[in-house]
């Protein structure tokens, strides 16, 4: 099974919005680094990675959850563009 990386964050509130949403839809996740970021949160952020049967329906979930991503942030959405943290 290929994994694809479905958003990062060093946000600890983010890390634990995503995996609820992702576990309460049953969507099988690795959070790439997650024991590491409790160590030294601006090293590397949380990468959260999911199969890519279910990548689609991974960003549709995150699609209207605004996150804070902390000082690292990468979001793609489905067409490989950055999708950008609403201002205001």
């Amino acid at each position: 099974m290929e994994l694809k990386e479905l958003v990062a964050t060093s946000n600890l509130a983010d890390i634990a919005l995503i995996k609820s949403l992702l576990d309460a839809e049953g969507i099988v996740y690795l959070a790439q680094g997650e024991h590491f970021h409790a160590v030294r949160p601006l090293i590397e952020p949380v990468r959260f990675m999911v199969s890519e049967a279910d990548l689609d329906r991974a960003q549709d979930l995150l699609r209207d959850v605004t996150l804070s991503f902390g000082v690292f942030a990468d979001f793609l959405d489905r067409d490989g563009l950055q999708n950008e943290t609403p201002k205001g």
